[in-house]
């Protein structure tokens, strides 16, 4: 088969994505035609998850503090640092110390030097007891000479089963950054249309095994109405037909209001029962053939700490689309100077 030429604002863009997680917001990006050729996270098993998927990606397993970049030619730095010390479903620490990874982020940035950046948090960060850091990561852009532009993305608002408010900031080093444009604003997919064709088929390898629960929980949750929350556990049943709320990497709340380990996604629409792995994957727009590694809890916290594909496709296109429009123009000043 003759090799296919890519004219030159075709060509793959070269990732380096930080924070990489279980490779949500990297398998939008390879959708909108990326490559990722560095991965870096401290997370074991999430790290086995990325060499079972894409075992070819060159993948740093360790403290981001103690990565130094040794890659150039980098089109885009995408990542999101971690979120705990910022996030409202959790405790909210100002203090957490990592609340100023995002300087990690910025010091990579800075080290590589890539056309574009992207750095994905909780919305929470714009929130006033964290708007140093939201102002620190702007005044480490402008120092590095990129223009940027910063906002809010409901991830059901691209094509996600799931409510889930994400910031996201763009940066550029030529031309002015947009924010891409909701694509399913007004005809959301809901819980039905990606849980529908799971029921039934359990099966361990494809991490869809039921939890088991005490009889007298799972007929208490038998009787919720679809939105309901079960007070004893402050858990709600998804409505079959809305998008998700939004899938969190673990916690939740036992009935004495004591903090629970491990992960705990929302109830089942139709059945008395938390989600597995894969249906709150697919909540998340993993695609089926994406495996987790790891033992149950874990395939759950990687999950919910992942940004959303179809969020990250929609991010990834757009950021695409301006570095492309940018070589076409230096493409058309080149042929006609």
């Amino acid at each position: 088969m003759k090799e296919k030429v890519l004219k030159v604002n075709e060509s793959p863009y070269r990732v380096l994505s930080l924070f990489t997680g279980c490779g949500g917001l990297d398998l939008g990006f390879e959708e909108a035609g990326a490559e990722t050729i560095v991965a870096v996270d401290n997370d074991f098993e999430a790290c086995k998850t990325l060499r079972h998927n894409r075992p070819e990606w060159n993948i740093f397993e360790g403290d981001i503090r103690d990565y130094n970049p040794a890659v150039r030619d980098v089109d885009i730095v995408i990542g999101g640092p971690p979120c705990q010390g910022f996030s409202s479903a959790g405790k909210g620490d100002p203090s957490d110390p990592r609340n100023f990874l995002w300087r990690e982020y910025m010091r990579v940035v800075e080290r590589v030097k890539p056309r574009a950046m992207v750095l994905e948090n909780v919305s929470a960060l714009t929130h006033k007891k964290n708007g140093d850091h939201l102002t620190g990561i702007m005044t480490a852009l402008e120092a590095q000479g990129y223009n940027f532009t910063y906002g809010v993305l409901n991830a059901a608002d691209f094509g996600v089963p799931q409510a889930r408010r994400r910031l996201v900031v763009i940066g550029l080093r030529e031309g002015v950054p947009t924010m891409p444009e909701p694509t399913h604003a007004g005809r959301h997919v809901t819980v039905r249309q990606a849980l529908a064709d799971l029921d039934g088929n359990f099966d361990e390898e494809f991490s869809h095994m039921p939890p088991k629960h005490a009889p007298h929980v799972a007929a208490r949750w038998a009787e919720l109405d679809p939105g309901e929350t079960d007070p004893n556990y402050r858990r709600a049943r998804l409505d079959p037909d809305k998008p998700s709320t939004t899938i969190r990497a673990g916690g939740g709340y036992g009935p004495k209001g004591d903090h629970l380990a491990g992960f705990h996604p929302p109830i089942h629409p139709w059945q008395p029962r938390q989600l597995t792995v894969r249906e709150a994957a697919r909540l998340q727009s993993f695609p089926d053939d994406w495996a987790f590694k790891g033992s149950k809890t874990a395939q759950g916290r990687q999950v919910g700490n992942a940004v959303p594909v179809k969020l990250g496709e929609a991010i990834g296109r757009h950021v695409v689309g301006m570095l492309r429009a940018q070589d076409a123009e230096k493409s058309d000043r080149e042929q006609t100077a």
